[in-house]
C-alpha cells in the first residue's frame, strides 16, 4: 500500500489544531468525572475533542482510531490513529497549563507519525519516522546529550521514587527531578534537550505514541525500565532518555524491576 505521508501529516496537524481550539474555547461545560481513581479525570471537553478529531480523521483519511475516551480498534494491524484528546486532564482542570493534544499514526503498532500540541504555549511538535522532528515547522536538532549524568534533570513522579529505591538513590547524583503531569510534554522535554530522561512505571499507548517518536527522532532512546524494547501497543513502563542518561538509569534500575 502506498502511503501519502504528507496528506496524513496535514490531516493530523489540522486535527490537533481543532483539538487545541476546543480546549481553549470549550463548547461545553467541563462536567468533570473520575475514572480509575480520584486523580484520573475525564471531562466533557476531553470527549468533545476526541469526537471532533475522530470525525475529522475518518472523513479525511478513513483510518481507524484508538482514543483514550472510548474509541476502540480491533487490532493495530495496518495504519491506526492513536489519540489522547487532553494529555494532562488534571492540569487542564486545576492549573490550566501543561496539557497537550497528542496524536500518532502507527503502522502495525510502530509510530510513523506523531503530533503533540503544547496547547497553552501554542506550539505544535511533529515527527515522521526516519525523517526527523519539527516544532512549528522548524527542524529540531538532536537532543543534547549532557556530558555526564550529573548534569541531567530527570522527569519522574513521587510514585516512581517511592516504588523504586534505586531510582531515588540515582536522583541524588543528578540535577534533580521535575514533574509536569503530561507524559507527552514530558517526553518532548527530553526531545528538545531540557531534560535528560523521563521515567514512568505505567503509561498507555495514547500517552506516549506520538511523543516518543518525536523524542527518538531527536536522538533519544525509549525502552521499558529494564532496557527491554518499548512496544507502544501495550501499557507498561517507559524510560526515555538521551543515550548517556538512559544508559546510566538502566544500569541503576535493571536489577530492581521486572
Amino acid at each position: 500500500m502506498t502511503v501519502d505521508m504528507e496528506h496524513l501529516l496535514n490531516a493530523a496537524i489540522e486535527a490537533v489544531r481543532r483539538g487545541m481550539n476546543i480546549a481553549l474555547h470549550p463548547p461545553v461545560e467541563l462536567d468533570v468525572h473520575t475514572k480509575a481513581n480520584r486523580n484520573d479525570l475525564v471531562t466533557a471537553v476531553d470527549k468533545a475533542i476526541e469526537a471532533d478529531i475522530a470525525s475529522h480523521l475518518h472523513a479525511v483519511t478513513g483510518l481507524p482510531l484508538l482514543g483514550e475516551e472510548g474509541h476502540a480498534v480491533d487490532s493495530f494491524a495496518g495504519l491506526v490513529w492513536v489519540l489522547d484528546p487532553i494529555d494532562g486532564t488534571m492540569n487542564y482542570v486545576e492549573t490550566h497549563r501543561d496539557y497537550a493534544v497528542s496524536l500518532a499514526l502507527c503502522e502495525d503498532g510502530t509510530p510513523v507519525l506523531g503530533v503533540v500540541a503544547d496547547v497553552v504555549a501554542g506550539r505544535i511538535y511533529h515527527a515522521i519516522r526516519g525523517q526527523g522532528a519539527w516544532v512549528d515547522g522548524v527542524p529540531l536538532t538532536q537532543a543534547t546529550d549532557v556530558s555526564t549524568y550529573r548534569d541531567a534533570i530527570i522527569i519522574t513522579d513521587i510514585k516512581e521514587i517511592l516504588a523504586l529505591p534505586r531510582l531515588a538513590r540515582a536522583l541524588q547524583d543528578s540535577r534533580g527531578h521535575r514533574r509536569y503531569g503530561s507524559a507527552a510534554l514530558e517526553c518532548v522535554e527530553v526531545a528538545v534537550g531540557r531534560a535528560g530522561a523521563f521515567v514512568h512505571m505505567w503509561v498507555s499507548p495514547w500517552d506516549i505514541a506520538a511523543a516518543t517518536l518525536i523524542a527518538t527522532e531527536c536522538g533519544a532512546l525509549a525502552t521499558r525500565l529494564d532496557g527491554t524494547p518499548l512496544d507502544v501497543r501495550y501499557k507498561g513502563s517507559i524510560l526515555l532518555g538521551t543515550p548517556n542518561v538512559h544508559a546510566t538509569l538502566v544500569e541503576c534500575l535493571m536489577s530492581s524491576v521486572q
